[in-house]
C-alpha cells in the first residue's frame, strides 16, 4: 500500500491525476497475450530487472498471480562476479552475447572482456559466458514451475508460457523455458500499438503498453469510477477488506 501511494505521489506531483491502478503482470498480459492463450490456460512470466512476475490464466479470466525476487539482474551480478567487470560491462555482454542455454552455441566465439580498475583485460569463450548464465536462468525457471505447482495448476495449461519483459530478449529463452517447465513457450510482443510501433514494439515494454491498452478499453467506467469513488484508493481499499474476509 505504502509503495503504491508513493507512486501516485509522484504521478501528482508531476501534474497528472491517477485514476486506476493495476497489478503489473495484469498489465503486461493486456499487452502480450490473445483471448485464445487465456480460455485454454496460459502462465505470462514478465522476466524483469530485479523480479519475475507471473500471472495464470484459465477459461478467460486471472486465477493466480506471484512475484518472484529473482530477475536479470542477478544474471548480470553472476557475469560480474566470475568475469571479474563492472555491472555495467557484464550487463553489455549479457545483452550482446548472452546465451540461456549452452547446447544452442555453434563454433567458438571469443569476447573481450574489460577488468577492474588498472587490470589488462581479459578474454572468454561465450560458450563460458553462457555456462554461466545457463544455471540461473534454470533457477528462475524452476521458481515458476514451483509456483505453478504450488497454485495448483500444473499439467492444465494448454497454451503453455509466454516470456516477456527486457530478460526474455536472452538468446534461448524461450528454449530455457521449455525445458524447464515442460511447456510450450513463446516470446511475447507488445501488440494492439501502431505509429511508434518500433519503439514500443519491444517485451521490455509490455507493461507500459498494457498500461495504455487497459486505459483505452475500459476509459469511460475509469473515469466514472476515479470521479465518483474518489480513485484508485477507494478500489484498493475494496479490495483490502475483500482479501481480509476471505482469508
Amino acid at each position: 500500500m505504502t509503495s503504491a501511494q508513493n507512486i501516485v505521489k509522484c504521478v501528482n506531483r508531476a501534474g497528472l491525476d491517477v485514476v486506476d491502478i493495476i497489478l503489473q503482470p495484469l498489465a503486461s498480459s493486456e499487452a502480450v497475450l490473445g483471448q485464445e492463450e487465456r480460455d485454454l490456460g496460459v502462465v505470462m512470466v514478465d522476466l524483469g530487472g530485479g523480479t519475475t512476475d507471473l500471472a495464470i490464466f484459465l477459461d478467460g479470466s486471472i486465477r493466480h498471480s506471484a512475484v518472484l525476487p529473482i530477475g536479470g539482474q542477478n544474471l548480470t551480478k553472476d557475469l560480474a562476479f566470475v568475469l571479474h567487470t563492472s555491472q555495467t560491462e557484464a550487463e553489455k555482454i549479457k545483452t550482446q552475447y548472452g546465451v540461456a542455454r549452452t547446447e544452442l552455441l555453434t563454433g567458438h566465439q571469443i569476447i573481450e572482456v574489460p577488468s577492474v580498475g588498472d587490470r589488462p583485460a581479459r578474454t572468454f569463450s561465450r560458450r563460458a559466458i553462457a555456462e554461466i548464465l545457463e544455471p540461473r536462468v534454470e533457477e528462475m525457471f524452476e521458481l515458476v514451475r514451483r509456483e505453478i505447482a504450488r497454485a495448483g495448476y500444473e499439467g492444465i495449461l494448454g497454451a503453455g508460457v509466454v516470456i516477456t519483459g527486457g530478460t526474455s530478449l536472452l538468446e534461448g529463452m524461450p528454449d530455457a523455458a521449455e525445458k524447464v517447465l515442460n511447456l510450450p513457450a513463446r516470446r511475447g510482443i507488445p501488440s494492439g500499438v501502431g505509429g511508434l510501433r518500433e519503439t514500443v514494439g519491444h517485451p521490455s515494454h509490455s507493461t507500459g503498453v498494457g498500461l495504455l491498452l487497459h486505459a483505452r478499453r475500459h476509459v469511460g467506467e475509469l473515469e466514472t469510477a476515479g470521479l465518483r469513488n474518489g480513485g484508485p484508493w477507494a478500489k484498493m481499499r475494496g479490495w483490502t477488506k475483500w482479501v481480509s474476509e476471505v482469508f
